[in-house]
């Protein structure tokens, strides 16, 4: 399949609208909360930061990996997509290819041949893992932007704030 940069840029702005921001509500608010609750475990990101103890850290991954294991396959793509960006200039600089022997065209043909490969076997090639982590980081990131020690009225509208800003 031939992927242009704009079928690329409208994959992952579809992940940011929508996608990204189910995953921030479901991480940021309690279910039938109005968003007016905030989860313990968005808490407790906020409090440790990229500290998190072991027992914090694998609910965060069990969210996650619960989270992804319940969107539709659409969304499960453009998840993919995003995490392929995400790595982008990891993947181009471990690409392996003898530019002595093909042209630049070529390159790009396999290089995107080698994206294409993570994006439909993503279990295979790793990106599920490494799309799982790159998630753990912008959730921690997330969850930083905010000073938790008062929580008021609006501390949940700033929440929504920030989530604009990310989606």
């Amino acid at each position: 399949m031939f992927i242009t940069k704009e079928v690329n840029s409208v994959t992952v702005a579809y992940f940011k609208k929508i996608v990204l921001r189910k995953l921030l509500m479901e991480f940021s608010f309690e279910p039938q909360s109005n968003n007016r609750a905030i989860t313990d475990l968005f808490e407790s990101v906020n409090y440790y930061g990229f500290d998190l103890p072991y027992e914090i850290e694998l609910a965060l991954f069990e969210m996650l990996w619960c989270f992804k294991n319940n969107l539709k396959k659409e969304e499960e793509i453009t998840l993919y997509f995003w995490g392929v960006n995400q790595k982008y200039l990891y993947y181009l600089e471990g690409f392996e290819y003898d530019a002595a022997v093909g042209s630049e065209t070529n390159f790009d043909k396999e290089f995107g041949r080698s994206l294409a490969y993570k994006i439909y076997e993503p279990n295979a090639s790793g990106l599920e893992q490494e799309t799982i982590e790159e998630l753990k980081v912008l959730l921690c990131n997330f969850a930083d932007e905010f000073d938790l020690s008062l929580v008021d009225e609006y501390t949940y509208e700033n929440i929504l704030e920030v989530m604009d800003m990310y989606c």
